[in-house]
């Protein structure tokens, strides 16, 4: 069967979900590829023992305000079918590269690039008095369109191979994404989050690559970003964790995608018995490598300094088997494309310390847009500036 048949079979459905991971660097996913399907939203009270996929929006646990898109803040379904695999799909490189965009015209960003620099200038000097730590500020960008949401997925997965590249249909909404990072991960009692914090580009030849690995790896603003969200997520764990169970396995580890090295980081922890799967989700939400830190006091600066809504930008998708096995990802590097109402948005941000360059914080924003923008032939030029 070939990867397009399989989306095709499941669009018809009002709800899917599918992911495929393809980050040879990951060693937690459970399923090298998973699919499910489903017929209703999924209303009632989350318990453990049941199948859910789907995600959630980051307005579940954070001020909010009214998203380009909007989502529910709990988007879930209960699969009435799974199909799951820890091979490799053979089909996986079967791929057509049919032009994905029927129609696409930019309508506005929620911030230009002296409203960006003007944000961060006034985030830095509030961290010069202590009123905060670290804000990872967006911008949002909205286009009018129409789009083949499966062939744009498809396109994305030949563009971006990573570590969770997925789509995500909930009715006429879809969030097709290729996010690297994995915001919760289960297994009987271990539970685990891997944020990222920490960029830089690719280099054009081998000898520039790993100069460029060298310099993130060495570089004092990106470690310490990396180090301030590694402690305020073992802050989150230690909240439903067996104490003295948090460990941080890994620190600041150079992961190397399509176009981009990050640093990453694991941090897990042994689940307090009793402590349901949804409160320990709930404990962590939403990624601290999307608000900063203090978590609470940086969502109160995204809310004052970011005109729109997150909608399910910076949220999580994914799924949790009646078993317990868990896997959601943070969703950044994604398309969310409304086809009932013909729009599509983009979203992307960096993090912001008093070190910060607000000059190469709007270039870090752009650098991960790149390969997502490619994807349906948009030029980033016609919209920095």
């Amino acid at each position: 069967m070939k990867i397009s048949a399989l989306l095709r079979w499941a669009d018809s459905y009002p709800f899917f979900y599918f992911h495929i991971q393809n980050n040879s660097q990951d060693n937690l996913g459970h399923y090298r590829w998973i699919i499910g399907v489903g017929k209703k939203p999924y209303k009632n009270p989350i318990v453990d023992g049941n199948w859910y996929m789907g995600g959630f929006g980051y307005a579940w646990k954070a001020p909010s305000k009214k998203a380009f898109i909007d989502f529910p803040r709990v988007a879930l379904f209960s699969p009435q079918w799974v199909i799951a695999s820890e091979e490799i799909p053979s089909w996986l490189n079967d791929i057509p590269t049919r032009n994905p965009v029927r129609r696409m015209h930019f309508l506005q960003s929620s911030l230009d690039k002296i409203a960006y620099e003007r944000a961060v200038n006034s985030i830095r000097e509030d961290i010069s008095l202590g009123r905060v730590y670290q804000v990872n500020l967006t911008l949002a960008l909205l286009w009018e369109g129409v789009i083949d949401p499966i062939e744009t997925y498809i396109r994305l997965l030949q563009a971006c191979p990573t570590t969770f590249n997925y789509i995500f249909k909930y009715q006429h909404k879809y969030v097709i994404g290729a996010s690297p990072e994995r915001f919760f991960w289960q297994w009987r009692g271990l539970i685990a989050q891997q944020p990222i914090k920490g960029t830089t580009a690719r280099g054009t030849t081998w000898y520039e690559d790993v100069r460029q690995v060298e310099s993130l790896r060495s570089n004092p603003k990106e470690l310490a970003e990396n180090t301030m969200i590694v402690d305020l997520v073992r802050n989150d764990l230690q909240r439903v964790c067996v104490p003295g169970s948090v460990m941080v396995p890994v620190w600041a580890e150079v992961q190397s995608f399509v176009g981009l090295h990050h640093l990453v980081s694991t941090i897990y922890g042994e689940k307090q018995r009793g402590v349901s799967w949804i409160e320990a989700f709930a404990s962590m939400f939403p990624a601290g490598s999307m608000t900063g830190a203090p978590k609470r006091a940086a969502m109160e600066y995204i809310h004052r300094y970011e005109p729109v809504g997150r909608g399910i930008y910076s949220g999580a998708v994914g799924y949790i088997t009646a078993e317990g096995e868990a896997d959601f990802a943070v969703v950044i590097r994604s398309w969310v494309y409304d086809k009932k109402a013909e729009k599509i948005a983009l979203q992307v941000g960096s993090g912001i310390t008093y070190d910060s360059d607000p000059q190469l914080e709007w270039e870090e924003s752009w650098l991960k847009a790149e390969k997502l923008l490619q994807v349906l032939h948009v030029s980033p030029h016609l919209l920095r500036s």
